[in-house]
């Protein structure tokens, strides 16, 4: 017998056999055992997620002997048939492939005869969003129609692309992306079968790259046993994935604590030499912080979002110590280089530019905590689960706190309570705009909302239009009048007459050095 890849040996057979859908599996069932079988069924969801196989299960289970039922039997005579390709009455098209209007009418012909060999005839039009304009009107009232002897399976990745008469037509089921615990379960009965030894830590990071999709992690899967011989280990998923494990971001993540610029930027040395792209690499660490953010936000709680087990403590370390504010600049900033990388000619440049910004904002967060001292005030910004606990490393310069040199600068109840509901609603409106002024200290007089930033990129950010008429607008319900926003940095007003801090200036403090005029030397 010739050889079958896994995800081909390892499709489901029956509804229980479908991972992650469990209220779409139900629904079928039901209708199954209660015959109350739609005519059309639209199921739409990302590839690899079960669209497929659940139609042509439910193809045998409404012409199964022995039912229909809850499940096919899959082995009287019409089950092993459709198993097999060889009922002409179960047909599977590709709308990709087939897409005219001339393979539609030749199906709307077809539709007319009985069925020879089964119960019912059923067609599964796969990837239905390629039909043509004029094949998907051909199909329109065949579709809504039918004669009582055919069943409709249409599966798509992109139901937008469909034309709302067709899928008024359809009892529409979603398939949702599977969990990465899910899938990682999955491929580890998967290689106890296939007699594969696998690391757990490899598996979830199989189940990690394939996004929801079990096809797309069995595939992986397969490649790996065949790049380790049989053994698969986080080492050569790594290597096959072109990718750098997490103990990688957990150094930069330790660096940036550290204050440790000349560390991080040797680890970028160290990657780029590797020949890793960089433009993965970007992805791989924002993937990490938000794990961080996760774990800082839930606690014992992340695993159910995907936290690797072995991972959560010390990722909690970490993430107390950051602090969500801090957490959020840095995704800022990995978001910002995310769009840039790609299409950068100088992608490392683009990389140490990046870490620049983020030791610059650790660089102003040390000044403001040695200028105010480390028992400054952080109730305005700071989460719930922090208010009235331990005060976490960090926290001092990025959580938010008063600032003595500007006159009552959040220091009162009634602005505190106020700049929470700012917050609240910037939130909804704008999650970019809320990480930015999760870095600022608020101070209004009735008129202008000033705020004071550590950061000049949270600063420059916040001062773009976009960002500030959303927080404008916001500020102006809140406090029942027109306000105007004046971004401040440490205390200085930037917009002033001969005050200027550009990136420079941050660097020579960064790197200990000074600043020249132009034209002399050191």
């Amino acid at each position: 017998m010739s050889y079958q890849a896994l995800y081909r040996r390892w499709r489901p057979q029956t509804f229980t056999g479908i991972i992650g859908q469990p209220g779409t599996v139900r629904i079928l069932q039901n209708a199954l055992e209660q015959g109350k079988l739609a005519h059309a069924y639209l199921f739409c969801g990302p590839r690899g997620t079960g669209k497929t196989s659940a139609a042509k299960i439910l193809a045998r289970a409404v012409n199964c002997e022995q039912g229909p039922g809850r499940e096919p039997c899959n082995r009287c005579a019409a089950c092993r048939g459709i198993l097999e390709g060889r009922v002409m009455d179960v047909l599977e098209i590709d709308a990709a492939s087939n897409r005219g209007i001339d393979e539609i009418r030749d199906l709307r012909e077809k539709v007319r005869y009985a069925p020879a060999e089964v119960r019912q005839k059923v067609y599964i039009i796969d990837e239905v969003h390629m039909l043509t304009p004029e094949a998907f009107n051909a199909l329109l009232k065949t579709l809504e129609e039918p004669p009582p002897h055919v069943l409709f399976v249409l599966a798509t990745t992109e139901p937008h692309k469909l034309p709302a008469t067709i899928v008024s037509r359809c009892q529409r089921l979603d398939f949702r992306l599977i969990g990465i615990t899910e899938i990682a379960d999955k491929l580890r009965e998967v290689c106890s079968a296939s007699g594969i030894e696998a690391e757990g830590e490899a598996l979830h990071l199989i189940a990690e790259q394939a996004a929801g999709g079990v096809r797309d992690a069995l595939s992986l899967l397969e490649q790996a046993a065949a790049y380790g011989g049989g053994r698969v280990s986080e080492e050569n998923v790594l290597a096959l994935l072109g990718t750098v494990g997490r103990e990688v971001f957990y150094e930069l993540a330790g660096a940036l604590l550290a204050r440790d610029l000349a560390g991080a930027l040797l680890l970028v040395d160290k990657i780029t030499a590797s020949g890793r792209d960089l433009h993965h690499f970007t992805q791989q660490a924002i993937a990490y912080f938000r794990d961080l953010m996760v774990v800082a936000t839930c606690g014992p709680e992340a695993g159910t979002l995907g936290i690797a087990p072995q991972w959560t403590g010390r990722l909690q370390s970490q993430a107390e110590a950051l602090g969500l504010a801090a957490i959020s600049h840095i995704l800022a900033v990995l978001h910002q280089l995310l769009g840039e990388i790609r299409w950068s000619t100088r992608p490392r440049l683009m990389l140490e530019l990046a870490l620049f910004r983020l030791f610059d904002f650790g660089a102003a967060e040390k000044r403001e905590a040695e200028r105010c001292g480390p028992t400054m005030p952080a109730d305005i910004l700071r989460p719930p689960s922090a208010q009235g606990g331990r005060q976490h490393a960090g926290d001092a310069g990025y959580a938010g706190k008063t600032a003595d040199s500007a006159p009552d600068r959040g220091t009162d109840q009634k602005l505190s309570r106020s700049w929470t509901q700012v917050l609240e609603q910037v939130r909804k409106e704008s999650i970019k705009t809320h990480a930015l002024l999760l870095d600022a200290r608020p101070a209004f007089d009735g008129n202008v909302l000033e705020l004071d930033f550590n950061a000049s990129f949270s600063r420059e950010m916040m001062d773009a239009p976009e960002n500030r008429s959303c927080l404008e607008a916001v500020a102006g319900r809140v406090f029942g009048k027109k306000v105007t926003v004046r971004c401040r940095q440490n205390g200085t007003d930037l917009t002033a007459p001969g005050r200027k801090e550009d990136l420079a200036s941050a660097a020579a403090e960064i790197f200990n050095g000074k600043i020249l005029e132009d034209g002399k030397k050191a």
